[in-house]
């Protein structure tokens, strides 16, 4: 008993030993830059366990650790560094700058390369910077942060689309937006909108088709490669939360004359929506019909100012997601469950929007399984469609409102008589608060976006990978509007009739993708780095719709209530690629880099006997400060050229080969069946679009990291582009789809970033600036065509930029003065005038950061100039009276300023200035019949600055928040869109909005409602 009692005691003196020997002790130190300066919030963490912090406004640290522990250092922009603990207990960090071209970035089929080897140009954007004001989606945190990638805003609805372009268009008719490729698998534009933008880790821009040539025709507008958060391994086990709540009001509504009010031809008409009554004049008047016992409702005849704007409200946005992080030394995981509320500036308009999001990563030996997946739902309730008699948007309704109506006067139409459908004042137009409640919009979508990945490290210097993904969509939809009669109030308007749509779509893309990659030396200075493989791409589509017209039972929207023949329509396809892949990077002495690759495509859009294509890339780096070290003794510290060439194709869509048969509402006997041939012929040699592109690159890094510049001039030829052409009326067919015509794209794009200020008191300023300018010009059509009309006045022209604006002109003399008609005095309305393009010259963004102690200011600014847009409002509202031109006479006939007419004849015309031939019918006839059919004014410059974002935050410093057990708090301010400039001209929405997500830019009308802006809080917690 004794002798195992002293073996115990010797077991516990030699734990007791080994504990002194142990036993954590307390570290601290501060963590600088390169000259001495602090930096906050750098993270020190004991590496391999999960204990860890960050430094305060001084760079001052603290943390336990043992001796022999490894302590990691690391900081944004700067190499990490690992420190051994020894028997001090202060160590202080000196970190150096990221060296800009050893940047790794995730290229083609998610492959990591440095920037250096990389023979385009690439941007990357870090989470940070991508959501410092909070984004709904991470395309509105894109814009004006990288060069040569313009985001369109196309509406500012409660869940607004967008359209991503890279350096211009390259097709009349084709798709012209980039790539989207979601952690190494292809995705779609929708799937990125629906990413929560929390969870991306960082965004990488490859500019051109040669950069992402491997991925085929999909890639010949560039891409956007998203890779979403991982966790870390060996990194703690984080929980965190960002929320954000913001509120949503008009910027700006279109800038109306205020003069005149409801009438027609100058007098005065109660149930009138134009404004073309006499004069304002203060005095009580009758608004809307009599009703059955004679009374009337009465207003006095003046403007009522924010009319119009009164009628929306503040919405708001409320963002929340927890997300949970870590990982040990053979694994790493990350689980996000965010959801979003919205209420739009419209009553009752809601958006509702959950993501759940699963990322892993396991590593067994030799093979790495990762799996990235995320589960996106959302429903959309908003106003339909088919508003009223005239099946126009909600936003015509309001504006058809003359400024004497307090329109929220008539918002409840259901109990106030004067509000209701008899006793709303417009006679012609439905009320828009009748329509906001009986007339709905609801949709409800899913998507399933995964992929799943294995490699296996081979040797050192081969790995294989397969990769899985999918991404699935499903939703459906039900559109209903109530009927809307009259009892006798009035006799004018149209009765609206009700109706049910049900609608569903399921669209799933598949894709399988094989790799090898291998890096190795040949010699000591020569070196190959390459990837073979093979991919397959599957697109499925498939909707459906059914609706049901004049319900029987009032409130009941279901297709069984409907009268008469149900109405339905169906719509399929199937696209599917296969490619076999190779790219090949030969590397001399780590300065010189040449690439080449190729990839062999099949697609199924094409006939069998002629479906393949090659696309063939070549590009060359040099980095010279590494050839010729003697650059960097002064303030270069890194020096690079690049050039590249590609041949890319842009595909067919899938049947456009296909003449294809349609069915017959009444043919050929009523009721039995019939179909008939497509209107539109097909080229049977029709090819895909060729696609050349060369691109010179400069990448520049100066003064030890503080300034540098990424620059690109590249040209891109697009040859046999697929245009729907006019044919021979005896062809029977009314278009003719082939081949024809060249396009030319040149493009410029500069990033310059610089960190400006670096004070010892902890005051940094870091800004960004990017330039591009990019333009299309349409060297051939031919077949005898000289122009392609794509709608909406947005046309192809040859010998001109694309896309152009050609509308009604007026004619000029050779002095650009108006011709007029000597008997009337009105203006001669001329042919067909190419107006402009819809494109800027350039877009310049400007992005900056001020940090002091614990505070960050962001901002960013975008300009853009030198296009015009067509503004359908301006035009529509013409008729109505509202515009500022129609009292520019005080509504009197007038001459038309800088005008001529001619004296002479049509062969030898003598232009005389024109001093006393007024116009005919300036009280409103010149206006609504002449002037509004010259198109031309209604062209208008879209010019646009815009302060995008900004952002105020404030991170508790570390000794406040340790001994709670936060490792981060931070809280703040936000603003989108706060500041907007346009010209003079345009005084009517936001030229950026489009009707359409298409090729023909440059239409903005009714279709959206007013631009917003939005403002709010954040709080950002981990622990």
């Amino acid at each position: 008993m004794k002798t195992k009692f002293s073996g115990i005691l010797t077991l516990f003196l030699a734990f007791v030993v080994q504990l002194s020997f142990a036993q954590e002790k307390t570290v601290s130190g501060v963590v600088s830059d390169e000259n001495g300066l602090p930096l906050p919030s750098a993270t020190v963490a004991v590496k391999g366990t999960s204990n860890g912090t960050t430094t305060d406004f001084d760079g001052n640290y603290s943390i336990g650790a043992n001796t022999g522990d490894v302590l990691t250092f690391s900081y944004v922009g700067y190499a990490t560094k690992e420190v051994t603990v020894g028997a001090s207990n202060t160590i202080n960090a000196t970190l150096d700058p990221d060296n800009a071209l050893d940047e790794v970035v995730i290229t083609a089929f998610g492959v990591a390369k440095e920037k250096k080897e990389l023979a385009y140009q690439a941007e990357k954007i870090d989470n940070e910077d991508l959501v410092v004001s909070d984004p709904t989606t991470a395309a509105q945190g894109l814009v004006g942060k990288i060069s040569g990638l313009q985001i369109n805003v196309q509406n500012n609805g409660v869940n607004p689309t967008s359209q991503v372009l890279l350096r211009g268009l390259r097709s009349i008719t084709g798709n012209n937006s980039a790539l989207i490729v979601i952690d190494g698998s292809r995705a779609s534009q929708g799937a990125f909108d629906d990413l929560n933008p929390n969870d991306i880790e960082d965004i990488n821009v490859l500019k051109g088709s040669t950069a992402a040539a491997l991925y085929g025709s999909d890639a010949v507008n560039g891409a956007l490669i998203i890779t979403t958060k991982k966790g870390n391994k060996n990194d703690k086990f984080t929980v965190g939360l960002r929320s954000t709540s913001t509120f949503t009001e008009v910027a700006y509504m279109p800038d109306f004359q205020t003069e005149y009010g409801t009438g027609w031809q100058g007098d005065y008409d109660p149930i009138e929506n134009t404004n073309w009554g006499p004069r304002f004049d203060g005095t009580i008047r009758q608004v809307g019909p009599t009703f059955a016992d004679g009374s009337f409702q009465t207003l006095p005849y003046a403007p009522v100012k924010n009319n119009l704007l009164d009628f929306y409200q503040t919405g708001t946005n409320f963002q929340n997601t927890v997300y949970f992080s870590g990982g040990d030394e053979t694994t790493s995981y990350y689980l996000s469950v965010g959801d979003q509320k919205t209420d739009g500036i419209v009553k009752n308009d809601k958006y509702k929007r959950n993501t759940f999001r699963v990322n892993a990563t396991k590593t067994l030996g030799k093979v790495n399984l990762a799996l990235n997946s995320s589960f996106f739902r959302d429903e959309t309730n908003v106003v339909g469609s088919s508003i009223g008699s005239q099946d126009r948007p909600l936003y015509w309704f309001v504006l058809n409102t003359p400024s004497n109506i307090p329109l929220s006067r008539y918002e409840n139409w259901q109990t106030d008589l004067y509000a209701s459908p008899d006793g709303y004042f417009n006679g012609y137009y439905q009320n828009p608060y009748w329509a906001v409640d009986t007339n709905r919009n609801m949709d409800t979508t899913n998507r399933l976006n995964a992929n799943m990945q294995a490699s296996w490290d081979v040797t050192d210097w081969l790995k294989l990978t397969g990769r899985l993904g999918i991404n699935r969509a499903t939703g459906n939809g039900k559109d209903w509007r109530a009927e809307q009669t009259y009892t006798g109030a009035y006799t004018r308007p149209d009765a609206v009739s009700s109706f049910v749509t049900d609608s569903e779509f399921q669209s799933t893309i598949y894709t399988t993708d094989v790799l090898a990659n291998f890096n190795f030396d040949i010699t000591e200075k020569l070196g190959i780095k390459g990837t073979v493989g093979a991919s397959n791409y599957t697109n499925q589509f498939r909707s459906s719709a059914i609706t049901a017209n004049n319900l029987s039972i009032a409130g009941f929207y279901d297709i069984s209530n409907g009268t008469g023949e149900l109405q339905g329509a169906v719509d399929e396809s199937q696209y599917r690629t296969y490619g076999l892949f190779g790219e090949f990077t030969f590397s001399y002495d780590r300065f010189l880099f040449l690439n080449v690759s190729g990839r062999q495509d099949y697609t199924s859009t094409l006939p069998k006997d002629d479906n393949s294509y090659f696309y063939p890339a070549v590009g060359l780096s040099f980095v010279a400060s590494d050839a010729f070290p003697g650059i960097k003794s002064g303030p270069i510290d890194l020096l690079k050229l690049s050039l590249n060439y590609s041949t890319v194709y842009n595909d067919l869509g899938a049947y456009q080969v296909n003449e294809v048969f349609q069915q017959s509402g009444s043919f050929p006997y009523g009721s039995i069946n019939g179909f008939f041939l497509s209107p539109q012929a097909i080229d049977t040699d029709i090819k895909k679009e060729k696609v050349s592109s060369s691109e010179l690159g400069l990448n520049i890094s100066m003064f030890k990291g503080r300034l540098a510049l990424d620059a690109a001039y590249s040209k891109t030829i697009t040859n046999d582009n697929i245009v729907p052409t006019t044919p021979s009326v005896t062809s029977g067919s009314t278009s003719y789809l082939t081949n024809i015509g060249e396009l030319e794209n040149t493009a410029y794009d500069f990033t310059l970033s610089g960190k400006i200020l670096k004070s010892t008191d902890g005051f940094n300023w870091d800004s960004n600036v990017t330039f591009s300018a990019a333009e299309t010009v349409v060297n051939e059509i031919g077949n005898g065509v000289t122009q392609v009309n794509l709608g909406s006045n947005i046309y192809a022209i040859e010998g001109m930029a694309f896309p152009q604006v050609q509308a009604t002109s007026y004619e000029r003399d050779p002095q650009g003065r108006i011709i007029i008609n000597p008997t009337t005095g009105n203006p001669i309305i001329g042919d067909l005038k190419a107006l402009g393009k819809t494109t800027p010259d350039f877009v310049l963004g400007w992005t900056n950061s001020f940090r002091y102690k614990g505070f960050t200011l962001s901002s960013t600014f975008d300009y853009r100039t030198g296009h015009v847009y067509y503004s359908q409002l301006a035009d529509a509202m013409e008729f109505t009276g509202r515009s500022l031109e129609s009292v520019s006479s005080n509504r009197q006939d007038f001459v038309v300023p800088n005008s001529v007419y001619n004296a002479g004849t049509e062969a030898n015309p003598v232009y005389v200035a024109n001093t006393s031939i007024p116009v005919t019918g300036g009280r409103q006839s010149y206006w609504t019949d002449h002037y509004n059919e010259i198109k031309e004014n209604y062209v208008r410059d879209a010019t646009a600055v815009k302060l995008r974002e900004i952002a105020l935050n404030y991170s508790l410093p570390s000794k406040f928040i340790d001994n709670i057990g936060f490792s981060k708090v931070s809280v703040g301010v936000v603003g989108r869109n706060l500041l907007t400039w346009l010209p003079a001209e345009n005084r009517f929405s936001d030229p950026e909005f489009n009707n359409s997500n298409s090729n023909q830019i440059g239409v903005g009308g009714y279709f959206q409602s007013p631009p917003t802006r939005s403002y709010g809080v954040n709080l950002n917690i981990e622990f």
